[in-house]
């Protein structure tokens, strides 16, 4: 059984380990206690698909993220901190890490 996310913030990260790409969303949900959630991921962007004013992108888990358009980058302090801290992690474990932009999904 699937389970499909909703978040109201979301900003995706691609991480590259060696020949490995994989693409992760940074949820998040400003309104809910500042919870955030990081997604199993996908290699690719080739699943992500545009209904209405939703990005949808199944992720390698088998559960969907429903994305809203307007919620690129968005996220609350304590959220950016951890957004900050994934990338510090990343940097002492020597994985690239980038923030990918809704422009760069060419949809």
């Amino acid at each position: 059984m699937s389970t499909s996310h909703h978040p109201d913030g979301w900003t995706i990260l691609k991480f590259i380990e060696g020949e490995k790409v994989v693409y992760k969303i940074f949820a998040t949900w400003r309104w809910d206690n500042d919870r955030w959630r990081l997604s199993s991921g996908a290699e690719d962007l080739r699943d992500i698909s545009k209904i209405g004013t939703e990005l949808i992108w199944p992720q390698a888990s088998g559960s969907t993220y429903h994305l809203p358009v307007n919620g690129e980058h968005c996220y609350t302090v304590y959220q950016g901190l951890v957004l900050e801290n994934i990338k510090k992690r990343c940097v002492d474990e020597k994985i690239e890490f980038e923030i990918i932009s809704l422009g760069d999904l060419l949809i």
